[in-house]
């Protein structure tokens, strides 16, 4: 008996078939973030930290600078390091930045200064519009208006040279200091090593108010022994004060 057309079996047309070789897996490629973003997430993280650091930061520059005659003061930034390469330098950056906006500080009086600047680094301070020292003085700036100084993590030697260019009643009364608290190279430094190469931060230190910042869970080491130092006015009143700036002031070299 014949079998129907539903009985028959199903066939299937087949062609040449080639198989296919498998491809290789590609890693997955991952976009570094740009100096300015990553610069503006840390900006963010600043300003969202749990800690809330960056208030109290900002808190005790505020109450410092209500002891000193400063109306607009401008910033000295030297020592910072590579932001673009450095992620201390990154965030002391922004810190910077958030405390020159509080303070309504134009970029414009905001100058900066490290030899270890990159083209890169340099691109990204170029952005930001923030003025670059065209050379380097080894820390002999004047201080010819109401400055605030940040140097984070510099050597002894760079803070001498700026008290050195500075080394007049007058001039140090227009200082602000946001670093290492001066007072403990002094501790951590024989005395003749401190008179031969920082005779004026060994007489100044011990005379400095001085307001450390609370410390940083998420920045510990980008902050650490940072303070804030200034001369109050009744140090200046004083004779001590008078009788420590007969050591010699400026040198030919920071004028």
């Amino acid at each position: 008996m014949s079998r129907s057309a539903a009985d028959q079996p199903a066939i299937y047309p087949y062609t040449d078939f080639t198989p296919v070789k498998a491809k290789k897996k590609r890693k997955n490629r991952v976009l570094k973030d740009s100096p300015t973003i990553l610069l503006q997430k840390t900006r963010v993280q600043l300003a969202e930290d749990m800690d809330m650091w960056l208030p109290q930061c900002q808190m005790i520059i505020d109450t410092s600078l209500k002891h000193l005659p400063f109306a607009s003061p401008r910033i000295l930034c030297l020592g910072l390091g590579s932001p673009t390469t450095s992620q201390n330098a990154r965030v002391q950056l922004a810190f910077l930045l958030e405390i020159s906006d509080r303070l309504q500080i134009d970029r414009a009086n905001i100058t900066l200064y490290d030899p270890v600047f990159t083209a890169e680094d340099r691109s990204l301070l170029g952005d930001l519009r923030l003025p670059l020292l065209p050379e380097n003085r080894n820390g002999h700036y004047r201080m010819e208006a109401p400055t605030i100084c940040f140097m984070p993590h510099c050597d002894m030697g760079l803070y001498e040279n700026v008290l050195q260019a500075n080394w007049t009643a007058d001039q140090l009364s227009k200082l602000l200091l946001i670093a290492n608290r001066l007072a403990d190279y002094t501790e951590s430094n024989p005395t003749q090593k401190l008179e031969s190469r920082v005779p004026r931060l060994l007489r100044l230190a011990p005379l400095l108010a001085c307001h450390p910042f609370p410390v940083s869970t998420s920045w510990p080491t980008a902050f650490n022994n940072t303070s804030v130092q200034y001369i109050s006015p009744e140090i200046f009143a004083k004779q001590c004060f008078s009788d420590l700036l007969k050591l010699p002031g400026p040198s030919e070299q920071s004028r």
